[in-house]
């Protein structure tokens, strides 16, 4: 439902007095997205990787740095891989949908060329 242009008024005013009073919160509202903020807990999960693998065979002078290095591989493995998924959510994706409208359809032509025949 589109706004009124008193409600759109509005709306400026609010965002104008925002950007008076914050202008760092309203520069980082306008800027920020959810896909922003994926690409930093990825950036963050590889760096997470790399501490573990350095761990891992790094530091071999006792088993349980090996073992929390392998440890803060796999969480940053899910971390990340949760992360791209997230990122992959948002992205609109239209051959999916035509994939999946488009292969029912043309069961559907099929059957009724092959009643035609009969």
């Amino acid at each position: 439902m589109p706004l009124s242009d008193r409600e759109r008024q509005i709306l400026s005013d609010i965002e104008a007095r925002l950007r008076e009073e914050d202008p760092k919160f309203a520069r980082t509202v306008g800027t920020t997205t959810v896909s922003t903020q994926a690409r930093r807990r990825i950036k963050l999960a590889v760096a997470g990787f790399v501490v573990g693998l350095v761990l891992l065979f790094g530091i071999v002078a006792h088993i349980a740095w090996g073992l929390a290095g392998a440890a803060l591989m796999l969480v940053s493995v899910i971390y990340g891989g949760t992360m791209l998924k997230r990122i992959g959510q948002n992205q609109p994706q239209p051959s999916a949908g035509q994939a999946r409208s488009g292969f029912p359809r043309y069961l559907g032509e099929q059957r009724g060329r092959d009643d035609e025949r009969q």
